[in-house]
């Protein structure tokens, strides 16, 4: 038996998570952390605050251990810098370090495609696809850079502890499953965002991360790439990868598209392999990580689905 521990389990991605694990094996026990009390069948409820030292030393007395946490709590694409700093940054740090001084030593760990930080038109993406160690490009967007700080935060425990797995999944724009409209629950304001394909533009678009779209993956292969995450033998060392759709989800070439939206900025984007043909759709991230450490491609191809 293993016992996993999600984080952010009253999130929409958290509590699926931690509702998938209870249903696939009842000899497993799953524990959901959240500040307000998780209500999932199967799932011990722990409430606690990720950014709370107290919290954490108690968390951090867990017997037996967590045999793998899965850090999916944060504050979300729009939070400010002291909050994205606070939650993300600093409450990482704290998660893992408490329930690794208390016995765990396998951590999944919420990344984002956002950490590139992109915003048009005058913060573009070095090159397409953007690789797993691309880091991020300096925009304003805070959220941005707090998942950049996440990762160098990870990366740097790992130096202190290096026979720890920790694995950062940079996460796609998670939408629900079609048939019908894709939408992308913000369930910290208790709001259904409308996800549209991503055409080009006539101007050039002032948009934090318009990314969003090109990167949209489906929610039951979002946790399908978790599952195997918290499934996979323990690899000492840090890994990332990221999980995008099997294409980008767009109505025009991605070319076409993302040399609308920054303009002249966009000469600055190497976008050569989406300029070969046949590769006009290709995804806009690097999904090749994923294949490798976790044997995980996405399935559902929204643009076959809903254009």
């Amino acid at each position: 038996t293993m016992k996993i521990l999600v984080t952010g389990t009253t999130g929409w991605l958290g509590s699926e998570l931690a509702r998938l694990l209870a249903e696939a094996d009842g000899d497993h026990e799953i524990c959901g952390l959240s500040r307000r009390p998780t209500s999932i069948d199967g799932v011990r409820s722990i409430e606690a605050d990720i950014t709370s030292d107290s919290d954490m030393v108690r968390l951090s007395g867990e017997e037996p251990p967590f045999d793998v946490v899965v850090h999916l709590a944060g504050a979300a694409g729009w939070c400010t810098l002291p909050q994205g700093i606070d939650v993300n940054v600093g409450g990482t740090e704290k998660i893992l370090e408490s329930t690794r001084r208390g016995g765990t030593s396998k951590f999944v760990v919420a990344s984002s495609v956002a950490t590139t930080g992109s915003c048009s038109p005058d913060h573009p993406p070095v090159s397409l696809p953007i690789g797993n160690d691309a880091g991020f490009v300096g925009s304003k967007w805070a959220y941005g850079l707090s998942k950049d700080m996440v990762e160098r935060i990870v990366k740097f425990m790992s130096v202190s502890n290096p026979m720890v797995d920790y694995l950062l999944v940079r996460i796609g724009g998670v939408v629900t499953d079609p048939p019908g409209p894709l939408k992308h629950l913000e369930t910290a304001i208790g709001e259904e965002v409308l996800i549209e394909a991503a055409e080009s533009s006539l101007d050039p678009k002032d948009a934090v991360f318009p990314e969003f779209p090109l990167c949209a993956i489906a929610l039951s292969d979002m946790m399908r790439c978790f599952m195997l995450a918290v499934k996979a033998p323990k690899k000492p060392g840090v890994r990332t990868i990221t999980a995008v759709g099997p294409s980008a989800f767009t109505k025009d070439p991605v070319v076409k598209v993302m040399s609308s939206w920054y303009g002249e900025k966009s000469d600055e984007i190497d976008m050569s392999h989406h300029e070969i043909p046949g590769n006009e759709f290709d995804p806009i991230y690097d999904t090749d990580a994923a294949r490798v450490e976790l044997g995980f491609e996405a399935e559902i191809d929204l643009r076959k689905h809903c254009l």
